[in-house]
């Protein structure tokens, strides 16, 4: 397990506010990187930029510390937006704000996260948006890789996070009490929408470094076969009945 870059993310606090001076509302840490399972090799510094406006004059002076942060530090990019198209942004980044205020640290500034209202009709929209496109992707890499064993391990090994993430909030669209662990993740939505978790768990096992895989793509089938279960079952469990926003 290796340690978060602690001393980058000040450097980035610092030279945010040296660039944004009082436009900078606040600077939020969320993710694996807010928890305690982060994963230097595959885990990002997932961070949010909250600014009071994004006038063309704030570029020049945003886009220097961006490309320090990005281009030299190899960091994946804070997300920059305003507070206004935070607060309006709840309903079509359902997931993604409800993981937020699951597991955040203000570095700076006000807690600008926790207090924002999700829809959660439209939460579990997306959850099945993002599945089912999740899968179309999968099986693209599987169609245009004839033959690349090496190639469709890393592929797997890369999304399955983000699929439990998604596993995970299926969960939370059904009611259920949705644990945070991934293999608990793992366990729990395979009893519920009634696939194999093994094969999951030698891809969960490819993040982590092991590298023997017994059937690769009969592995990626049974990934990809899981994915539609929670899809499927996701559809036939809380059918699609209001569409807008309350």
């Amino acid at each position: 397990m290796a340690s978060k870059p602690d001393d980058k993310l000040q450097q980035l606090v610092d030279r945010l506010h040296y660039a944004c001076g009082e436009n900078l509302v606040s600077v939020v840490l969320y993710g694996s990187a807010a928890r305690d399972d982060f994963h230097e090799e595959y885990s990002d510094v997932n961070l949010l930029v909250v600014l009071r406006h994004m006038k063309p004059e704030m570029y020049p002076g945003l886009a220097g510390v961006l490309n320090w942060w990005s281009h030299e530090e190899k960091l994946r990019p804070p997300i920059v937006m305003t507070l206004e198209e935070l607060r309006e942004s709840a309903d079509v980044f359902a997931i993604e704000m409800l993981d937020m205020q699951g597991a955040h640290k203000t570095l700076h500034g006000g807690d600008v996260v926790s207090g924002i209202e999700v829809p959660m009709n439209l939460h579990r929209v997306e959850v099945e948006h993002d599945l089912r496109t999740t899968l179309l992707r999968l099986r693209s890499h599987l169609l245009l890789t004839i033959d690349g064993d090496e190639e469709l391990k890393l592929v797997m090994a890369k999304s399955v996070t983000s699929v439990l993430t998604l596993f995970r909030h299926a969960l939370i669209a059904l009611g259920e009490n949705a644990p945070h662990g991934k293999a608990q993740v793992l366990e729990h939505a395979s009893e519920v929408f009634g696939f194999d978790g093994k094969p999951l768990r030698s891809v969960l096992e490819l993040r982590h470094g092991a590298h023997a895989v017994d059937n690769v793509r009969g592995v990626y089938h049974a990934y990809m076969d899981a994915i539609l279960a929670v899809a499927h079952g996701l559809d036939v469990k809380v059918p699609k009945r209001q569409w807008h926003r309350h």
